[in-house]
C-alpha cells in the first residue's frame, strides 16, 4: 500500500495524503492573510472554505480543491496576451498546477466523491453515479466555476463606471447550478448549458473590438464593454463555450426525452 494512503488513527481516520493537503491549505491561507497591504478577500473566502470543506471531508471537497486551482489559472490565463512578464506565474502555473497533481488521486476520489457522506443531514448523491457521470459533473463545474471567476475577476480589474449587469447575473446563475449539481440534481446541467450558451452569445459580438484594441486599434478599444480589459474577452467566450459543450450530451438527452414525452 502506498504510504500516502495510510489512515491515522488520532486524525479521525484521515489518510497520510489528507493530512499532507490539510497543511498545505493552512499555510496557502496563512501566507495569502499575512501579505503586506490589504488581502484579496475573495481569494481569502475561497482557500478558506476550500481548505475547511477538505479537513470536514465534505464529499466534493476535493473537487472544490482541483475547481480552485482551475480558476486561479484562468484568472492569470487572459494576461498572457501581454506576454509572461504580465503574469502572475507562481499563480498562473506552480502553485495550481501542483494543487492539481496533488488532489487528482483516485485514492482521494474514492474517498470522496465514491464515498457515503459523513455529514448526516447531507448525504452524498454522487456515490451512485457512474464513473462517467461523475466525470460529466465535475469537468462541468470546473468549467462554468471557473468562468465564473473571470467574469468576477475582469469586473473588478476593469473598473467599470457602469458595468453591464449580465455578468453578475451569469455569476449567480453559475452558483446556484453547481449547488443543485452537488446535490445531484440533474438540472443544475441544463442550468449552466443555457448560462454557457447565453455567456458566449453576449460576449462573442466583443471578440473582433477585443482583438482590434489589442492591436493598438482606438476606435475598438471604445466598442468594447470591458474597457480596459479586452483581454479578458476571448478567455471569456472559450469557456462560456466549452461549459456548454460538456454539458451538451446530457442537455439533448433531456430534451428528447421531454419532446417523446
Amino acid at each position: 500500500m502506498d504510504w500516502r494512503h495510510h489512515e491515522v488513527s488520532w486524525a479521525g481516520g484521515r489518510s497520510i495524503h489528507e493530512l499532507l493537503l490539510i497543511g498545505a491549505g493552512l499555510t496557502l491561507c496563512t501566507v495569502d492573510l499575512a501579505q503586506p497591504g490589504a488581502p484579496d478577500i475573495g481569494n481569502a473566502i475561497v482557500y478558506i472554505a476550500a481548505t475547511l470543506l477538505f479537513t470536514l471531508r465534505f464529499y466534493l471537497a476535493r473537487a472544490i480543491g482541483v475547481g480552485t486551482c482551475i480558476a486561479a489559472i484562468a484568472q492569470q490565463w487572459p494576461h498572457l496576451r501581454y506576454g509572461l512578464d504580465h503574469a502572475d506565474m507562481m499563480t498562473l502555473g506552480i502553485l495550481p498546477l501542483l494543487g492539481i497533481v496533488a488532489l487528482a488521486s483516485p485514492h482521494l476520489a474514492a474517498r470522496f466523491e465514491g464515498a457515503s457522506s459523513n455529514l448526516s443531514l447531507l448525504p452524498n448523491p454522487w456515490s451512485s453515479f457512474t464513473t462517467a457521470q461523475t466525470r460529466t459533473l465535475r469537468w462541468s463545474c470546473y468549467a462554468a466555476g471557473a468562468l465564473a471567476g473571470l467574469l468576477d475577476h475582469s469586473l473588478q480589474v476593469c473598473h467599470l463606471a457602469d458595468p453591464p449587469l449580465w455578468p453578475r447575473i451569469a455569476m449567480v446563475a453559475i452558483i446556484i447550478s453547481i449547488g443543485a449539481l452537488s446535490l445531484g440534481r440533474s438540472v443544475g446541467l441544463l442550468s449552466l448549458w443555457i448560462t454557457g450558451i447565453t455567456v458566449a452569445i453576449l460576449t462573442a459580438p466583443q471578440v473582433f473590438a477585443a482583438e482590434a484594441a489589442l492591436a493598438g486599434d482606438i476606435a475598438g478599444a471604445q466598442a468594447l464593454i470591458f474597457t480596459g480589459g479586452p483581454h479578458y474577452v476571448l478567455p471569456i467566450v472559450l469557456l462560456a463555450l466549452a461549459s456548454a459543450v460538456i454539458a451538451t450530451p446530457f442537455t439533448a438527452r433531456l430534451l428528447r426525452r421531454t419532446i417523446a414525452g
